[in-house]
């Protein structure tokens, strides 16, 4: 059969087993798995491909949505981090309390950095106000926030709980020890911290991480404590750590039920205004084994990311939502989203749009969000301004350059 890629054969953990497309019998010149093929990642839908390997389909295995960097909606550069804030790339969120600053934008990959981690941007952050001595309850960190519902292949809470791996690519210009955390959070809170080494500066460093349910000889993910609710709450966060304080130094490589976010090698990388951090190609799955990156295309990407956070723009375009005023400085209005938002609990913000029909256009001051007239596909609000004819229709248009509405579902 010309043209059809076949699997039987004897390979670890799929020994004598044949995977067959139904109603496909074998027959000569079909391909068998082999190692090669296994370590490269292909595999049958399906097929555990040896020791460590979970067994749930190779695709939509990454638990980390934007782990390519490829979707920044908000902005590509910021001039200065504030803390608890997502402010450039999606689904990251940004964390800095000591007495120095540092900034987050879009780094291009160069060829010569594709062809090393094969991929095509990264985020840089940099130091731009020092802190040589970081105080015992300050820090700063990177954050990523996991879906509830999206962790319940994990089988937390039972005596089957599974194994996760961690795996990126980082750069920094400082070389030493880093943390890496990873927090249970739904229901009762535990925590994790990890060690990891970059080795040598300025220098792209692949770096794997598993994290087992009993780490430490605990038993508190495999207990009822470990239970992820099924919603869309908060599951897991994975933290990046850059500095620490004394405060959240604790053992490495154990739950515990504490802020337990680093361990106490962590390097002050907020010490210099030299210093860079690096990171692309995050990867959290199912598994005592890191398989190749899952690359998404942009629009599954981009999709993914909406559920979280939807920002239109359009300079003196059409933007989104149609009006209905009932005075000359008031309308209800509403936005059909593009995919399902994570929660109706939304921040509503806007900037410089207008509200135009066939023959004329009035001016929008605000909107304001009504959640009694609001699902997670609609959004209705309330819109101030002035020069509106009542019981006509208007549509929401930007305003000239900067022209934008969002909506804000963030974990």
């Amino acid at each position: 059969m010309s043209g059809i890629l076949n699997t039987t054969g004897a390979v670890s953990g799929i020994l004598g087993k044949s995977v067959l497309p139904a109603g496909v019998t074998g027959g000569s010149g079909l391909t068998t798995v082999n190692a090669a093929n296994i370590a490269s990642g292909v595999l049958p839908v399906g097929v555990t491909g040896g020791s460590g390997l979970d067994a749930s389909p190779l695709n939509g295995r990454n638990m980390i949505i934007n782990g390519g960097m490829q979707v920044w909606q908000r902005a590509t550069a910021t001039t200065a981090v504030v803390n608890d804030t997502y402010s450039t790339v999606d689904r990251w969120k940004f964390w800095e309390s000591s007495e120095g600053a540092y900034t987050s934008e879009k780094h291009a990959m160069s060829l010569a950095e594709i062809n090393t981690t094969g991929h095509s941007q990264a985020i840089a952050l940099n130091v731009t106000t020092a802190d040589g001595t970081i105080a015992a309850g300050q820090y700063a960190f990177i954050e990523h926030m996991i879906e509830a519902q999206n962790c319940q292949h994990l089988q937390w809470g039972t005596a089957a709980a599974k194994d996760v791996t961690l795996s990126f690519w980082v750069k920094s210009k400082i070389a030493g020890t880093y943390c890496v955390g990873l927090d249970k959070m739904d229901s009762t809170a535990y925590y994790m911290n990890r060690e990891y080494t970059i080795n040598d500066a300025d220098t792209w460093e692949y770096k794997t991480i598993t994290i087992t349910p009993t780490a430490g000889s605990t038993t508190l993910i495999t207990g009822a404590g470990g239970i992820i609710v099924n919603d869309s709450g908060i599951g897991m966060e994975l933290r990046f750590g850059l500095a620490w304080g004394t405060t959240y130094h604790a053992t490495t490589n154990t739950w515990a039920t504490g802020d337990d976010f680093s361990s106490d090698q962590q390097v002050n990388w907020m010490s210099s205004t030299s210093n860079d951090f690096y990171l692309t190609g995050v990867q959290l799955e199912a598994g005592s084994v890191a398989t190749p990156f899952e690359h998404r295309s942009y629009g599954d990407e981009l999709a993914k990311c909406m559920r979280y956070y939807f920002r239109n723009t359009g300079g003196d375009t059409f933007i989104a939502g149609q009006l209905i005023p009932s005075t000359t400085t008031a309308a209800l209005g509403y936005s059909i989203m593009p995919v399902s938002l994570r929660s109706t609990s939304i921040t509503l913000s806007s900037g410089s749009i207008a509200a135009t029909r066939v023959d004329d256009a009035a001016t929008v001051t605000g909107l304001t969000y009504q959640s009694g007239r609001s699902t997670n596909t609609t959004i209705g609000y309330d819109v101030a301004g002035s020069s509106f004819i009542a019981d006509t229709q208007y549509f929401l248009t930007g305003n000239g350059s900067g022209a934008y509405i969002a909506f804000d579902a963030e974990i």
